[in-house]
């Protein structure tokens, strides 16, 4: 990577910390980190008293996979015993905020306007400076999109491997983040190397799920049966548009205007969905529409469409701004060419 793209990931970086950290500090529990805190707290005394049992088959917080409140589990071992709530919450969010922070990274290692755009997006700011379920997985999730789009033609490559075990994780995380990965797995050429892909994937998420281990196929029907049971109990019933709208409408800014005076999420919206159109005819782009519309659907039929669900969204969307950015420069790049033979050389 050379000097000049360091040098854009190093600005995406600081304007992602200048929105984040702010809200780490400042912004009140939210309605579901005391549930994600009490699931991490069981984690990090179970880990404590080498509690098999509890590790094994969490009590709390049955409806998700356990790998990111078993990383913050761990994250609260250097507290000592009994450590202060605050204490326990300030590891959460600075988990949360390293992983939003990542994804900032990558993206602008990718495209600088595109690293620019989810570094002030209010959505992926607040859920990565809270402690919640989704910074994490998106980072991972991000990480094999990434590298299994880059990678895809050559399934000898160990770094198939890790774009794999990416996407394990992110299942491992919460299940949102893990369907992108379904259009990856479409984009790898050759039946082989798409089931050793996904074998390698599902192999990833059972390994990193310790809730899986003894009865993969209970917890599963367990957590399919949580989900369900929740959405059957909603009420009043939000609108299909949900999704779609929470993007636009930027809610952090309304919800919390002493953090987030402002959003730009609407426009990062607008203007992702632009870029990807003018870019169609190139693959990367369709493979980003594909990224986008495949959670976003899935988010339109759930019932459950809580704004935090639509983190699986803002990554292809910053991806559309950095695509309309590259196509704008792109025409205007051959605009200001010379049309024509060049003038003859002079003797």
């Amino acid at each position: 990577m050379g000097q000049i793209r360091w040098a854009w990931v190093l600005v995406t970086v600081v304007a992602a910390l200048l929105v984040r950290v702010p809200a780490v500090s400042t912004l009140t529990m939210d309605a579901d980190e005391p549930i994600y805190l009490a699931a991490a707290t069981q984690q990090a005394q179970a880990i404590a008293t080498r509690d098999i049992q509890v590790l094994l088959a969490p009590p709390l917080n049955t409806e998700h996979p356990a790998l990111v409140k078993l990383m913050y589990g761990v994250g609260m071992m250097g507290l000592g015993d009994e450590p202060s709530l605050v204490a326990r919450l300030a590891v959460m969010r600075s988990m949360s905020l390293i992983a939003g922070v990542g994804t900032v990274a990558l993206l602008g290692g990718l495209n600088p306007v595109a690293g620019l755009a989810l570094a002030t997006h209010t959505i992926h700011a607040k859920y990565s400076a809270q402690g919640y379920l989704d910074a994490l997985p998106l980072l991972w999730m991000s990480l094999a999109m990434l590298i299994g789009w880059r990678y895809r033609a050559r399934p000898e490559t160990w770094l198939i491997l890790v774009a794999a075990s990416c996407w394990g994780a992110a299942i491992a995380g919460k299940w949102i983040h893990g369907l992108p990965g379904l259009v990856l797995i479409a984009v790898i050429p050759g039946f082989a190397s798409k089931l050793r892909f996904g074998l390698m994937a599902a192999g990833a998420a059972w390994f990193l799920d310790p809730s899986m281990w003894l009865n993969p196929w209970s917890r599963l029907v367990e957590m399919t049966h949580a989900h369900a049971e929740y959405a059957a109990h909603i009420a009043p019933k939000s609108g299909v548009l949900t999704p779609l709208l929470t993007l636009a409408e930027g809610g952090p800014s309304h919800w919390h205007p002493e953090v987030f005076p402002i959003s730009l999420d609407g426009l990062w919206l607008a203007l992702g969905l632009v870029g990807l159109i003018l870019s169609w005819r190139d693959s990367f782009s369709k493979f980003i529409a594909a990224w986008f519309a495949l959670p976003a659907l899935f988010l339109m039929a759930w019932d459950t469409r809580w704004p935090q669900h639509t983190m699986v969204l803002v990554v292809p969307v910053c991806l559309g701004v950095g695509r309309l950015a590259a196509e704008l420069f792109s025409r205007a790049s051959h605009r200001s060419e010379p049309s024509g033979s060049p003038p003859p050389a002079s003797a």
